[in-house]
């Protein structure tokens, strides 16, 4: 779906009418709002580091790939000289241990042993924005198109914030905030196993049984 598409839709659907950046500021507000439940994994690899001391800094915004990352799983560095190793996370307080933390704009390797070697990442890839109204969601933005309906509730819920339409607009959000709800599931199951057991429980107490 193109966001012309999905600005067609909301058009009809809430009745109201805007101008095309209007909507196109509510569609990437839209894709803020989904990023952190998409849990898109990317990974990046052969990432150069240098390091002083065992030490070094890898900046997340000069990376094209890293500066598109929501979020950082796991870190792994391959000395020179070495194979590769999967780092722990460490508090930003620990200057002692070795590991990797995360700053605003670095990842730092802290105590690796090595003058250099090659850094990969695992990382969730945010949701990125559209610019035009012939912007594809799946290709430009990378949302799959089964979550595209998503964008629409949430566009129609957004342009009806008259007073006189308000009943309507929660309607319309309380819908998409329930399709969140499935999405978030369905996504941690797919992307996290290891949290299927807790998921279920969550599942069952959402639909007010007990087992």
């Amino acid at each position: 779906m193109t966001a012309a598409e999905v600005i067609a839709l909301a058009m009809l659907q809430s009745e109201e009418t805007y101008d095309d950046p209007t909507w196109l500021k509510y569609i990437n507000a839209c894709l803020n709002d989904l990023t952190p439940i998409m849990k898109l994994l990317n990974t990046k690899s052969g990432i150069a580091a240098t390091l002083t001391n065992g030490n070094g800094s890898i900046s997340i915004a000069g990376d094209e790939d890293l500066a598109k990352a929501a979020s950082f799983l796991n870190v792994y560095f391959t000395p020179t000289d070495g194979s590769i190793e999967q780092l722990r996370r460490i508090p930003i307080s620990d200057n002692t241990s070795k590991g990797w933390k995360l700053t605003q704009a670095t990842i730092e390797l802290q105590n690796c042993g090595s003058s250099g070697g090659t850094v990969r990442t695992d990382f969730y890839k945010r949701l990125l924005p559209v610019t035009k109204t012939s912007d594809d969601l799946l290709s430009v933005t990378g949302l799959p198109s089964e979550y595209h309906h998503m964008v629409v509730l949430y566009c129609v819920a957004k342009s009806q914030q008259k007073e006189e339409e308000l009943e309507d607009a929660n309607n319309a959000y309380a819908e998409y905030q329930l399709g969140k709800k499935q999405l978030l599931y369905d996504r941690s199951w797919e992307m996290e196993p290891h949290m299927r057991r807790y998921l279920k429980r969550a599942k069952v107490a959402m639909l007010g049984g007990t087992r």
